[in-house]
């Protein structure tokens, strides 16, 4: 099924018109056939005698409950040009490539494929090889119309018959439609929309385009509920296609739809569900230029552009995951990279080095240059779900290899350290392992862009929650006139009178002097941070600070600027602790 929606998607997200003023509808719709609409299903679609021991589809069209899978695409120019594989097409030839011929080489700038694997697909999803095609275009008068057409694609036979000479082979492909000698033609224009009512697919308004992919007796793999099976789509939906389901795309966007039996199943909003969340704000980092441009030295070629962000979280138990992120490559936390090209279409999720800790995830975006959109296209196999460099030669394969090695170096930083161990002098509590994992929690901490401030305000702010080295978001820069305080280093684990605690260093620049407090919460992320406990719970404490001249107490502290102060937290354990200093100048100093 993650196959199904990749290449269907893909298909539709080819065709769509780039020109139009309303963004390309995608909608997969599971039915059963309507009671009225069956007989005309069994005396259309009912194979020759000959023939009908061999598809499946005579006796599918026959039971009472006929459960159908439709891809609609709307906003897509449709399957256009002949409709003979023997005629020479001027323009278009999608209907020649789709219905008629298989493995066509895409003829679509940067688009995503061939119509050979994703026209595929379509049958191995129908347990008897049957698809609808059901389509309207632009034909070459300029005048819009309907084309309908019904396809098998299955084993190679012999029929039988009375006797051997009226015996013939069959290749396993088969047609329903407008027989006119040897070949078969589509139904077109008004009885091709007439026959479609009769079958009861989504008709098409006056002046619109697209078309309806109708799969008989879909394989829903283990979904016994059609219910469950559009919930796993509309999931698979925001796994697969997010990068073109963004809003910022305008009217060049997808938007998807799942409907079982007239419900409507929400495909999530990736910006807003985790872990999609992460991989759309790495992408929105690298378009914006707030990323790393990757490159080959040898040839000299720029590659691409790459971003990875990152957050602590609460890791999710073993297996809690959606079969649509498990299908995805990320069945757990992320540590992976989206790999994409021009069609922005998800390639797969590279995965990359685990991190210190269970409570630290990342995501990435690796976007290839359109320079080298054909390279990086050649390097993908039939399923268009990776990037193979043994299938190129020469300097392709190298641009190929070199991207992977480039990701690889940019999440060096991400590995898991070995053999961490945190002590000081005068203990003998080795924190061992432990402090491994809850050094991984609060490693590396970043100093928070400083909040706005109203005009004259001297307040400057610092966070410890933590972030992978040279990751942190950039810190705007402090007015002269304003107290800056910013954390310093990596955020540590220590032992204190046998407790574990936290330790974060600060330093302190600005006129001064200035008043420093600290605010600990129990953390939720680096998008939120919960500030009031639930009742009865505990929550982080502030044990002292660390100056030059001595030890503090409390959660406020007054020194001279500039300086370097220690803050030491006691956490809640099996939690993430949310560290922030916020600095203010000491009105009246002089």
């Amino acid at each position: 099924m993650t196959v199904f929606v990749r290449e269907t998607a893909q298909n539709s997200w080819d065709a769509r018109l780039r020109d139009a003023p309303v963004p390309t509808t995608y909608r997969l719709h599971l039915t059963t056939v309507a009671p009225t609409h069956r007989p005309n299903w069994q005396r259309l679609l009912s194979p020759p005698v000959e023939t009908e021991a061999h598809l499946g589809v005579g006796r599918v069209v026959r039971t009472p409950n006929l459960r159908l899978l439709s891809v609609v695409d709307r906003g897509t120019k449709g399957l256009g040009g002949p409709t003979r594989a023997d005629e020479l097409a001027t323009d278009r030839k999608d209907w020649v490539s789709f219905v008629l011929n298989v493995g066509e080489k895409r003829d679509t700038d940067q688009g995503g494929g061939t119509y050979g694997y994703g026209k595929a697909v379509l049958y191995r999803m129908s347990k008897v090889g049957t698809i609808l095609v059901y389509s309207r275009t632009q034909e070459t008068d300029g005048s819009i119309a309907s084309r309908l057409i019904g396809i098998a694609l299955g084993e190679s036979f012999n029929s039988r018959a009375r006797t051997d000479s009226d015996s013939r082979p069959f290749t396993g492909r088969h047609w329903w439609g407008d027989v006119q000698g040897d070949h078969v033609e589509p139904l077109r224009g008004h009885e091709a929309d007439t026959v479609a009512r009769g079958l009861g697919l989504q008709p098409f308004d006056d002046d619109e385009t697209g078309t309806t992919l109708v799969v008989l007796d879909p394989d829903l793999d283990d979904f016994d509920e059609p219910a469950d099976a559009a919930r796993h789509l509309a999931e698979t939906i925001a796994w697969q296609l997010w990068p073109i389901m963004l809003p910022e795309r305008g009217d060049d966007r997808l938007t998807p739809d799942v409907v079982a039996g007239g419900t409507s199943f929400v495909v999530p909003d990736p910006a807003q569900t985790y872990p999609l969340e992460l991989f759309v704000e790495a992408y929105r980092r690298q378009r914006d230029g707030d990323g790393t441009v990757l490159e080959c030295g040898n040839p000299r070629r720029k590659l691409g552009r790459f971003a990875v962000e990152q957050d602590f979280v609460v890791p999710m138990a073993p297996g809690s995951g959606s079969l649509a992120a498990e299908c995805a490559g990320v069945p757990e936390d992320p540590h992976h990279v989206c790999l994409m090209r021009s069609p922005e279409l998800v390639v797969k999720y590279f995965k990359g080095p685990e991190t210190g800790s269970v409570n630290k995830a990342y995501a990435g975006v690796f976007r290839a240059l359109d320079e080298l959109d054909d390279v990086y296209a050649a390097a993908e196999p039939p399923t268009h779900d990776n990037w193979v460099d043994e299938q190129l030669t020469g300097h392709d394969r190298t641009f190929i290899r070199t991207t992977f090695r480039r990701i690889r170096d940019q999440l060096d930083g991400f590995r898991a350290s070995t053999g961490v161990t945190t002590s000081r002098a005068g203990t003998d509590m080795a924190l061992g392992a432990a402090s491994s994992f809850l050094g991984g929690i609060v490693a590396a901490a970043f100093a928070r862009p400083d909040d706005p401030a109203p005009t004259g305000s001297s307040t400057g702010t610092a966070g410890g929650r933590g972030a992978a080295p040279g990751a942190g978001r950039r810190p705007t820069p402090a007015p002269r006139d304003r107290i800056r305080v910013v954390a310093t280093g990596d955020a540590a684990v220590d032992e204190l009178d046998g407790r574990v605690v936290l330790v974060q260093d600060f330093t302190v620049s600005g006129p001064g002097p200035a008043s420093l407090r600290a605010e600990v919460s129990v953390g939720l992320g680096e998008r939120s941070r919960e500030d009031e406990a639930p009742a009865g719970a505990s929550r982080p404490e502030v044990l002292h600070w660390t100056t030059a001249d001595g030890t503090y107490r409390g959660d406020t502290l007054v020194v001279g600027s500039p300086a370097e102060v220690r803050l030491v937290v006691l956490p809640v354990p099996d939690t993430l602790t949310d560290i922030s200093v916020v600095g203010e100048r000491v009105e009246g100093s002089t």
